[in-house]
């Protein structure tokens, strides 16, 4: 009995719950009504379990109106005109000078032609001046005082020139040659344009020589004899030819132009740089 009254009394309090529910209880919910709303104050319920997403923003085009149209993708941008590199004008190649013509020693090297004018000229042996960056003749006519170097072919831009003098004896017994008493000058630079320079500074007067002693002249004399294989009394007559001088340029030593050299620099047709050597050798008379 007591078991069924205490069932009763549970009953009894759960009817009574049920009828304490909201009026509200099966009717639709209104938005914005404060009955339905849920305020939840535990703050375990109230975090984030997901990170935030961040939508892509899209990409704007600039423009200077008031219109602006949003891009979709990069895709479809309109590739940026980028500056073509000038085109560099091609370089203005120097004209060949046209071949020097008329009579004369005339060198055709690769790059370039050079005429020496009214000389003749022989040479010791074959030579490819195609090939070759240097020339060697002897003079046979003509004079190289006062002459010219004219070229063709391309352009001269220098001339310079050197030359070897050596000194001898000459009286009525003949020429002796003293290979002992040889000067080699320096280069020196020619007076000249337009693929012509003049040759100068080889007149008889203007010849530069060695500086020799007295004593050194005997010395050359006797050498120079004995090169020759002459006798003792012929040596003795050429050194007693000398026994007054005491400079190499006194009678009877006289100074000879032995060889005359030249250095030719300047640009081929195309504007490469070339340097020539053309060498004329005087035969002793």
């Amino acid at each position: 009995m007591r078991s069924f009254s205490l069932f009763i009394a549970v009953s009894a309090l759960l009817l009574q719950s049920c009828s304490n529910d909201s009026p509200n209880r099966g009717k639709p919910i209104v938005l914005g009504d404060p009955a339905t709303i849920v305020t939840e104050a535990d703050s375990q319920y109230l975090q984030d379990f997901v990170a935030d997403i961040k939508p892509i923003q899209p990409i704007i085009a600039e423009t200077n109106t008031a219109d602006t149209t949003p891009v979709q993708t990069l895709a479809k941008q309109e590739p940026q005109q980028t500056e073509q590199p000038k085109k560099e004008e091609p370089k203005q190649e120097p004209k060949a000078a046209p071949a020097p013509k008329g009579n004369g020693l005339k060198v055709e090297f690769k790059e370039i032609t050079v005429l020496i004018p009214n000389i003749g000229t022989r040479t010791y042996k074959q030579q490819d001046t195609k090939k070759a960056n240097g020339a060697t003749y002897e003079i046979t006519s003509g004079t190289l005082v006062g002459n010219k170097i004219q070229a063709g072919g391309g352009t001269i831009t220098k001339v310079s020139q050197r030359y070897q003098t050596v000194i001898a004896v000459k009286n009525d017994m003949g020429t002796l040659i003293l290979e002992s008493l040889n000067r080699t000058t320096d280069w020196q630079t020619l007076k000249g344009g337009n693929n012509t320079f003049t040759i100068s500074g080889l007149d008889a007067k203007q010849l530069q020589y060695i500086k020799a002693s007295p004593a050194a002249i005997k010395n050359a004399v006797t050498r120079a004899a004995r090169n020759k294989r002459m006798s003792r009394a012929t040596e003795q007559k050429w050194l007693k030819s000398i026994s007054k001088v005491r400079d190499a340029n006194d009678k009877p030593l006289v100074v000879i132009l032995r060889s005359v050299m030249w250095k030719i620099e300047g640009k081929d047709a195309s504007g490469k740089p070339y340097q020539k050597q053309l060498r004329i050798d005087i035969p002793l008379k």
